[in-house]
């Protein structure tokens, strides 16, 4: 077990990056506490498909129970809104409103929003394409969907839903999504371009989705379970949060695997990300890979064994219990990892790293320090 002991706050230098707030919609249920629950519990998320989905390569998913797009967020303009949408949405109000829908926690006119994604709402894509295909015409298509078939229309919609002015932008690049989007506010803060952000990323399940990932498996592969959800974090610099801060961020770091090595640039990330903080791999009190199930899924778990403590990768439950949820995974690392935190008073002080890797070759590591659950 690390030896590493608890810092104050107040040892942070002024600009850090520190995580004050976050929220959840998952497999596990609509909230931070349904999550942290399921967490907590290692519960598995698994069920079988919903019918209405129709022809799957796998009866079983990971999909966020009973999510009724309307019911979460009324009927006004969500006739013909996507799912990725609706999650983030309903994430942002666990973020910013309280159980009676007020606003808890107070913006300015600076506060932005990054969100991590794989390519949008593909259900919403292909089911366009097809009717430019399918229809009497190919102008003959449902013109309402055009808006929700944008990248950044998540991002966007959740920024107009909350009236956020600052930054605002969208990151795609699949399951190490969610540390990219980290990274990009952690840098825009830094250049005083934005006071605070709304960080994270989703990804929704849908048939194409569904379809789409079972053509890609690579040979020996196992079939995937997909998940979906989102998770968001509200990122303040330290001097200037308005709530106590549930972790700092050290550092993020980025690589691309150009070798074929996923092992080799996952070391590398990860030791990057280390030293960049300041710490030894030593001090690793939890690490937390996005268990992609994959080769290179597999290559980090095994660079992660070799370089932190054993203990540290058993800490935080793996997140095959989520299924792969694509880009949405390094945001429920990070959530995972605070969640486990809050009901541990030996965390409080200690060090975790994220990691995650992508098919294309991308690979992304972050190091937190954990200040301790204060409510």
């Amino acid at each position: 077990m690390s030896t590493a002991t608890a810092r104050p706050e107040a040892t942070l230098p002024p600009g850090t990056p520190v995580i004050t707030g976050w929220s959840a919609v998952s497999p596990y249920g609509i909230g931070r506490e349904e999550f942290a629950a399921g967490v907590r519990a290692g519960a598995k998320t698994a069920v079988k498909a919903d019918a209405g989905l129709g022809p799957l390569p796998s009866s079983d998913v990971c999909t966020v129970p009973g999510f009724d797009i309307q019911e979460q967020l009324g009927p006004r303009g969500t006739a013909k809104m996507d799912r990725l949408t609706a999650l983030a949405l309903v994430a942002s109000d666990g973020l910013l409103l309280d159980a009676d829908g007020n606003r808890a926690v107070a913006t300015d006119e600076l506060t932005g929003v990054v969100l991590g994604i794989t390519m949008g709402s593909l259900e919403n894509v292909t089911d366009f394409l097809r009717q430019s295909y399918t229809n009497a015409r190919p102008f003959y298509v449902d013109a309402g969907r055009i808006p929700f078939g944008s990248l950044n229309h998540a991002a966007g919609a959740t920024a107009i839903r909350h009236d956020l002015k600052g930054p605002n932008t969208t990151v795609a690049g699949g399951r190490v999504s969610g540390l990219l989007a980290l990274n990009y506010a952690r840098r825009l803060m830094s250049q005083g371009r934005a006071t605070k952000y709304l960080v994270g990323s989703a990804e929704e399940f849908s048939a194409a989705h569904a379809w789409f990932e079972h053509t890609a498996t690579a040979s020996g592969d196992p079939a995937p379970l997909l998940g979906e959800g989102c998770g968001l974090f509200l990122v303040e610099h330290a001097e200037a949060a308005e709530r106590p801060p549930l972790a700092a961020v050290l550092s993020v770091e980025t690589r691309v695997d150009i070798d074929n090595d996923p092992g080799a640039a996952v070391t590398a990330c990860a030791r990057r990300a280390l030293q960049r903080a300041g710490v030894d791999a030593g001090e690793v009190w939890a690490a937390v890979p996005c268990a992609a199930p994959t080769a290179a899924g597999r290559a980090e778990h095994e660079a992660l064994a070799a370089l932190v403590p054993a203990d540290a990768l058993s800490r935080v439950p793996s997140m095959e219990l989520l299924g792969d949820t694509s880009a949405a995974s390094a945001s429920f690392q990070i959530a995972a990892v605070l969640a486990v935190a809050e009901a541990d008073a030996d965390s409080r002080g200690r060090i975790a790293l994220v990691s995650a890797v992508d098919r294309d070759g991308a690979v992304a590591a972050a190091v937190l320090r954990l200040m301790g659950e204060q409510r």
